[in-house]
């Protein structure tokens, strides 16, 4: 990744307040919320501890984690606490009322709550056998239709937050609150992105930084932040999310999941990644071994169909008009990527599936 240009972007350098390295368990809640505390307690939230934010990639880079810097792994309940960081600071910011503060925070906390073990990098085979994704498993958890989201549903009755109109923010059905639930640049993607640079090395831009220069956009200076970030979205997903550590890794934990087809059911979707390797003896194995590429290649021996991103940014969208739909723009194109030696891309079309994207808004 190219280095940020300090001196032309004048920006705050990473600070650990944000949350990067903080205990996953003692998470602090801003204001003190009563509703976002209950909601943290949820075994739904509690759950997400033991999903990881990049799912199989995180094993990849990651093999043998110890705490330190550069050898942390991430969850989707640290990334979800990061999220509602990012919603609370520019709800502060535009001085919104409490009502609205309180659901903004409440959205930005519970989008990621219906993901499955090893997030998107598993997701594609139960939509595939179940016809359930993290999209519909996220409505279901808050409206209390599974039994995981009782207690979501009830504390939200208690503090007499409207369901219907949480689930449009959390969906991206809704376009209040300036875009940040269903634009390009949105809470959910600053966090993912600036969190995902970590795994490469500390990265210059704070998603605190970001997301003020987005809600402000009063100078150059918050629009140069706001586009070297997209550069950084760039810059991760072709070393990390498109790489071909990446694809593969997402690849074996497809196979392996349609080579058990009868652990293809909502006990184990709702599950978390240590009841996911029991029942997949030999993929944690596989995900964290030295010999990875060598061990792939006797188990996939046909091409791996993937869907790689590019991200660009388009002059003609005007940054201080909110035109971010026309100005961070990316561009998708489905390729092969030759596993085995003897693999050919003309036999792409026995390939497992598309890998996943790791962000909303990359689905559509």
């Amino acid at each position: 990744m190219a280095a940020v240009r300090q001196e032309e972007l004048d920006i705050e350098t990473v600070r650990v307040t944000h949350g990067f390295r903080e205990r996953a368990d003692t998470p602090s809640v801003p204001g003190n919320e009563p509703l976002l505390h209950d909601l943290i307690g949820t075994p739904a939230f509690q759950r997400l501890k033991g999903i990881h934010f990049l799912g199989a990639i995180d094993y990849r880079l990651i093999p043998n984690p110890n705490g330190q810097q550069g050898a942390t792994r991430y969850s989707r309940y640290e990334h979800s606490i990061g999220v509602m960081r990012l919603a609370h600071l520019y709800a502060t910011s535009t001085e919104i009322q409490p009502d609205r503060r309180r659901l903004i925070c409440a959205a930005a906390l519970l989008h990621d709550v219906g993901h499955p073990p090893l997030s998107h990098s598993i997701e594609p085979v139960f939509k595939e056998k179940l016809g359930i994704d993290h999209h519909r498993a996220t409505k279901d958890i808050i409206r209390g239709r599974v039994p995981l989201g009782r207690e979501v549903l009830s504390a939200l009755r208690r503090h007499a937050v409207d369901v219907e109109e949480l689930i449009s923010v959390v969906s991206g059905e809704s376009s209040c609150f300036d875009g940040f639930f269903c634009g390009p640049i949105n809470f959910d993607t600053i966090e993912g992105i600036l969190r995902s640079c970590t795994y490469l090395h500390p990265t210059a831009l704070n998603p605190d930084t970001v997301t003020r220069a987005a809600t402000r956009r009063e100078s150059r200076k918050d629009r140069n932040i706001v586009d070297e970030f997209w550069k950084y979205k760039e810059a991760v997903y072709k070393n990390i999310i498109n790489s071909e550590e990446g694809i593969l890794s997402d690849s074996v934990c497809q196979y392996f999941l349609r080579r058990n087809p009868e652990h293809i059911h909502l006990d184990c979707y709702y599950g978390t990644e240590t009841g996911l390797f029991r029942r997949l003896p030999g993929l944690r194995e596989l995900l964290t071994c030295r010999t990875f590429r060598r061990e792939v290649e006797l188990i996939l021996d046909a091409a791996v169909l993937f869907r790689s991103r590019h991200y660009y940014i388009d002059e003609d969208g005007e940054f201080f008009a909110r035109q971010d739909e026309a100005r961070y723009r990316h561009e998708r194109r489905d390729r092969a990527l030759a596993v085995a030696s003897t693999s050919s891309l003309k036999a792409a079309e026995a390939a497992s599936g598309l890998q996943g994207a790791l962000f909303d808004e990359d689905t559509v």
